[in-house]
């Protein structure tokens, strides 16, 4: 068991260093948050969700109270909800897959975040015309993070797919 605690402490504490090695494209209307390409665990084993979501959360609030957070504590709370749910429709969405890739596990975070991520922005950079920046932000988070999992994604899950990693 504490095997297991370990092993989702070391998932979000990478996802924390990654995000904020690279703060100025992880926050902000166009983001390219690397450490998303860790949401590719959950293809292996459900519990990874529970690292990845504290990691979001984590990072979320350390950029926050950094200052390199513009969205604030509506990102702590709806960002990191976006990451779980993301993660928990890839997981359950693992199984179909296109060309020996899980293409539909991938691209479900790049619309959740597009429509969770896409809203914050709206809300915090441009309330006057709402339904137009929502579009506008979504589809930049949207591509940002479909980036992400296919250009880093795909051959992090390549590499793992054959080993044990939950041993």
């Amino acid at each position: 068991m504490l095997k297991k605690y370990t092993r989702q402490m070391l998932i979000s504490s990478m996802y924390v260093v990654v995000t904020l090695i690279i703060a100025p494209a992880s926050f902000g209307s166009i983001q390219f948050r690397i450490s998303e390409a860790l949401l590719v665990l959950v293809l292996f084993d459900f519990d990874y969700v529970y690292g990845l979501t504290f990691g979001c959360f984590l990072a979320n609030m350390t950029g926050l109270l950094s200052g390199a957070n513009p969205i604030g504590v509506m990102d702590i709370i709806f960002g990191s909800s976006a990451t779980f749910i993301s993660c928990v429709m890839m997981y359950n969405l693992k199984d179909k897959k296109i060309k020996q890739l899980p293409l539909l596990s991938l691209i479900v975070p790049a619309v959740i975040n597009g429509i969770i991520v896409g809203l914050e922005l709206a809300i915090v950079f441009n309330a006057n015309d709402l339904i137009i920046y929502w579009l506008i932000y979504g589809l930049q988070v949207f591509v940002g993070e479909l980036g992400v999992l296919l250009l880093i994604g795909i051959p992090v899950y390549l590499a793992l797919k054959n080993r044990k990693i939950n041993e």
